[in-house]
């Protein structure tokens, strides 16, 4: 049995995996390195990314479950 995540996710990375209201299926027990993982987030950026699930800060470890909300902020900005 597997679970559905909604995602908000900046442009740059990979929406495929998303379906049409911004959701993603994942097997039961994926973390958000799962999760990274689907969405073919480059290495690099995991470390300047920062991600929240449920608005709290998560780590690459944080096991993820059936109707969470995952955030992505930038740490800066530029203009």
């Amino acid at each position: 049995m597997g679970i559905k995540v909604k995602v908000y996710a900046p442009g740059f990375i990979n929406h495929d995996p998303l379906d049409e209201n911004g959701f993603l299926d994942l097997r039961e027990g994926a973390s958000m390195h799962t999760l990274f993982q689907k969405l073919k987030v480059p290495v690099p950026l995991r470390v300047i990314l920062a991600y929240s699930v449920n608005y709290e800060q998560a780590k690459l470890t944080t096991k993820l479950k059936d109707g969470d909300i995952v955030t992505f902020l930038f740490p800066f900005t530029g203009g």
